[in-house]
């Protein structure tokens, strides 16, 4: 339960950086700009951290969530797995 909650935290964080990132895109016409770098190193700063991967570690099991989870914890470790990949 305290790795969901960690997993839980941590992505709530990084949709808000996601929408901030997605505005500030979208305001710049889809141009590079010093605050989507800044967004997405923050992003990549949270999803890469030890106790996060290591707290996502132990709610997979062979790359799928683990059993007992519901479907809304079960969508949220998947997507925790593809920012980290995509990161």
């Amino acid at each position: 339960a305290e790795d969901v909650e960690k997993i839980s935290i941590v992505m709530d964080e990084v949709d808000v950086l996601q929408s901030l990132l997605d505005d500030d895109r979208e305001a710049s016409d889809g141009e590079v700009t010093s605050k989507n770098i800044e967004l997405r190193g923050q992003m990549k700063r949270l999803v890469s951290d030890p106790q996060f991967s290591e707290c996502l570690d132990r709610l997979e099991v062979e790359g799928a969530p683990v059993w007992g989870l519901s479907s809304k914890e079960h969508e949220m470790i998947l997507l925790a797995r593809e920012k980290i990949n995509s990161c």
